[in-house]
């Protein structure tokens, strides 16, 4: 019986993999797209990464979800670990295979194109400081969170309805995805907009000195503290809302909850 929930675990581990590796290298390489499309390593309109990132992060939620819950975000996992819908074993498993497939990710695009033209995507605009940048990082992860936690969280019920301990309802991967996509219309410009540190460092790591060395490189801090700031948060707002985010928890204040299912 233990042997066959490593084996469970192993599986959910392995799909965080895989979708990261699908969601840098499709996300980041329709950043790459744009700047060899204009031959210009500037900023490039943020609508064409905008879509890539919220339609891969749909069609990969809808791909694992029953697997692993689809949480392809380091920063989600944090928010489901400190709410107790998420074992901290599992946690860190997934935290692990999200970056470890981020970096695999990032690297294969890295190989796809000529080095000079690699572009990650991240990077702060002139005219946005650290602490700016922090808090957008912050927020546009906070909106995700938001998001997930109200269409794809069973809040006051115990996760024991699949073999991860957890499920996708059936439509979350289209207000998870288009959350995502907002943040990138809004930060794109301004941030680049991370949200995801595996994301992030998956797509950073291969960037060459000039880029580590920049104002981007220094600031990098705030693509991890801002997203795991808001992980911290976002289960705070849900558990105001409806007085509760952790699973065999008593229900949802005086108001009868909708179901919800778990990321």
């Amino acid at each position: 019986m233990e042997m066959a929930r490593i084996k469970q675990e192993a599986r959910a581990a392995l799909a965080e993999f895989l979708a990261c590796i699908f969601f840098v290298f499709f996300g980041a390489g329709s950043v790459v797209g744009a700047v060899s499309a204009t031959n210009d390593l500037g900023p490039v309109e943020p609508v064409n990464y905008a879509l890539s990132f919220g339609f891969s992060i749909t069609i990969l939620a809808f791909s694992i979800g029953d697997l692993s819950g689809a949480h392809i975000n380091p920063a989600v996992t944090l928010s489901l670990a400190v709410s107790r819908n998420l074992t901290l074993t599992r946690a860190f498993m997934y935290i692990a295979a999200q970056i470890s497939g981020g970096i695999v990710g990032g690297g294969l695009l890295f190989m796809c194109v000529d080095h000079d033209s690699y572009h990650s995507g991240i990077g702060l605009a002139d005219d946005i400081t650290p602490a700016g940048g922090f808090f957008l990082e912050f927020m546009g992860t906070l909106l995700l969170i938001f998001v997930v936690f109200n269409v794809a969280v069973w809040a006051g019920k115990p996760l024991e309805n699949d073999i991860a301990g957890s499920t996708i309802s059936a439509l979350a991967p289209l207000p998870i995805g288009l959350a995502v996509a907002v943040s990138h219309l809004t930060l794109g410009p301004l941030t680049g907009c991370g949200i995801n540190p595996a994301r992030v460092i998956g797509a950073v790591v291969w960037e060459g000195k000039d880029w580590w060395d920049g104002r981007s490189g220094q600031a990098f801090w705030i693509y991890i503290a801002g997203p795991f700031a808001a992980s911290l948060v976002g289960p705070l707002l849900y558990a105001a809302l409806y007085g509760t985010v952790s699973p065999g928890s008593a229900g949802k204040g005086k108001l009868e909850a909708p179901a919800r299912a778990a990321v």
